[in-house]
C-alpha cells in the first residue's frame, strides 16, 4: 500500500463503527477523528465520538463539545440532541439539579424532533430515572419499548423503574421476557441480577451479574451490582435492602413522613416507658440506635468482609475498597474498645472511645457513599475530623500516661457530627 493512500470517509467511519461495537474505543476514537481530518462537517463522527468518549471519566467533558458541535450542524437531528442529553448527563454529578435540568431540556426536545425514535424516548427515560421521577421514567421506556421491543436501554430503565416503584410482579415478567428472548442479553442479566438482590437471593445475583460481565465487561450496571451481591452475602445488609425495597414504594415525600412518624413514635413512646417501666424505656431506646446504626453502617460493614475476600476484592474500585477498611475498621475498633475497657478495668473511658468510633464509622459511611458534588467535600471533611478524633480518644482511653488534652471535648464533637450526619443524610442534604 502506498504512503499517499488515504480512506475515503465513509470507509474510515464504518471502520471506527466496527470497532466500537468490538469495546475497542481507543482505535474507533482514532477512526472518528480520521473522518473528521478528512470532513470537518461530518455530523456523525462527532455523535460517535461523544458517544466513546461519555464512557470514561477523564473524557467525559470532551464528550459534551463533540455532541453540541453534531448539533450545530444539525439542529434538526433528534438522534445528536439524545446524544448530547446523555453527554450532559455523564457530566453532571448528583445534586447539580441546573445541568441535569439542561440534559432533560435536550432530551425532551429530541422526541418532540421525532416522536418515533425508540432512542430518544430511551434517552428520555433515562433522565427521568436519574431525576428520580420513577412514573415517568416508566412511561418513557413503555414508549421506546413499543417501538422497538430489543432497545436494551429502555428495558433496563424499565426494569429498575419497576424495581424502585416495588412493581416486583410486572418486573418480573419483563426480565423473563428478556431472557426468553435474549439469552445473551447482558441487560436482561443486570436486571434479574438486581431483582435477585432485593428479593434477598444473593447467590442468583451473583450468577447473573458475573454473566452480564461476561457478555459485557465494560457494564458499570453489572460490576455495581456484582458488589452489591457480594455485600448481600452479610445478612445485616439483606436487611437493610429489603427495608430499602418496601421503602420503594412509597414517594420521596412519603418516606420523609414515615421517618419523622416513626421518630416521633420512638419520643412517644420512650417518654411513656420511663413513667411505668425504666428498663423497658431503655430498650426502646436501645433498639432505635440499633436500628439507627444498622442503618447506616449496613453497608460499609459488609464492605469489610468484601475487602477480605481475596477474589470478590478484586471488583472493588478504591473508593470501595477504602470505605470498607475505613468504616469496618472503625466499627471493630469500637468493639476492641469495649472489650478492652472490660479488660483493663476502664469501662467508661473504654466505652466513651467505643461511642466516638462507631458515630466516627457513621460519618464516614456516609461520606464515601455520597455522590453529591459539594455534599461529598463537606461529608468528607467531618469524617477525616470524626476518624482522627476517634484515634485521638482511643489514646487517651488506653495509653498509661495521664489523659491527652481536650480528649473529651473532641470526643463530644465527633459524637455530635455522627449524629448531625444521620439527619442530614437521612433527608438527603447535600447527600446523594
Amino acid at each position: 500500500m502506498s504512503d499517499d493512500f488515504h480512506p475515503s470517509p465513509d470507509a474510515a467511519f464504518a471502520r471506527g463503527r466496527l470497532l466500537q461495537s468490538q469495546h475497542r474505543l481507543q482505535d474507533a476514537i482514532a477512526c472518528y477523528q480520521q473522518v473528521l481530518a478528512l470532513d470537518a462537517h461530518h455530523t456523525p463522527s462527532f455523535i460517535m465520538l461523544a458517544l466513546c468518549w461519555m464512557q470514561e471519566d477523564d473524557t467525559a467533558a470532551k464528550s459534551v463539545d463533540a455532541a453540541q458541535r453534531a448539533v450545530a450542524l444539525e439542529p434538526e437531528n433528534a438522534f445528536a440532541r439524545s446524544v448530547l442529553a446523555l453527554a450532559l448527563n455523564a457530566n453532571a454529578r448528583d445534586g447539580q439539579t441546573a445541568a441535569i435540568k439542561a440534559a432533560l431540556q435536550q432530551a425532551e426536545e429530541a422526541v418532540k424532533l421525532d416522536p418515533d425514535s425508540d432512542f430518544s424516548h430511551a434517552v428520555l427515560a433515562r433522565l427521568h430515572l436519574r431525576q428520580r421521577d420513577y412514573p415517568k421514567a416508566e412511561i418513557s421506556a413503555r414508549a421506546a419499548l413499543a417501538l422497538d421491543t430489543e432497545n436494551t436501554m429502555a428495558a433496563e430503565v424499565l426494569s429498575a423503574a419497576l424495581l424502585l416503584q416495588k412493581k416486583d410482579a410486572d418486573n418480573q415478567d419483563l426480565i423473563a421476557y428478556q431472557l426468553q428472548r435474549n439469552a445473551e442479553d447482558d441487560s436482561a442479566h443486570t436486571s434479574a441480577g438486581w431483582m435477585a438482590i432485593m428479593q434477598g437471593d444473593h447467590k442468583k445475583a451473583n450468577q447473573h451479574f458475573l454473566e452480564a460481565l461476561r457478555l459485557n465487561p465494560m457494564s458499570e450496571s453489572a460490576r455495581m451490582g456484582l458488589i452489591e451481591s457480594f455485600r448481600a452475602r452479610s445478612w445485616p445488609y439483606r436487611l437493610q435492602l429489603k427495608f430499602a425495597h418496601f421503602m420503594n414504594q412509597f414517594t420521596e415525600g412519603r418516606q420523609t413522613a414515615i421517618m419523622l412518624g416513626g421518630f416521633l413514635c420512638y419520643r412517644i413512646l420512650s417518654a411513656w416507658l420511663r413513667t411505668v417501666s425504666p428498663l423497658l424505656a431503655a430498650v426502646v431506646v436501645g433498639a432505635w440506635l440499633l436500628f439507627v446504626l444498622w442503618a447506616h453502617l449496613a453497608r460499609g460493614f459488609s464492605s469489610t468482609f468484601i475487602v477480605m475476600d481475596r477474589f470478590a476484592r478484586q471488583a472493588l474500585r478504591p473508593r470501595e475498597y477504602w470505605e470498607g477498611v475505613v468504616v469496618g475498621g472503625l466499627i471493630f475498633a469500637s468493639i476492641s474498645c469495649l472489650i478492652l475497657g472490660f479488660a483493663w478495668h476502664v469501662e467508661v473511658d473504654g466505652g466513651f472511645a467505643a461511642l466516638v468510633c462507631i458515630l466516627a464509622a457513621v460519618v464516614n459511611a456516609a461520606a464515601f457513599t455520597n455522590d453529591h458534588w459539594l455534599g461529598r467535600y463537606v461529608y468528607g471533611t467531618a469524617a477525616a475530623l470524626a476518624g482522627a478524633i476517634a484515634g485521638y480518644v482511643i489514646l487517651d482511653a488506653f495509653m498509661a500516661a495521664p489523659g491527652l488534652p481536650l480528649a473529651g471535648e473532641l470526643g463530644a464533637l465527633a459524637i455530635l457530627l455522627g449524629a448531625i450526619t444521620t439527619w442530614m443524610r437521612g433527608f438527603g442534604v447535600w447527600y446523594r
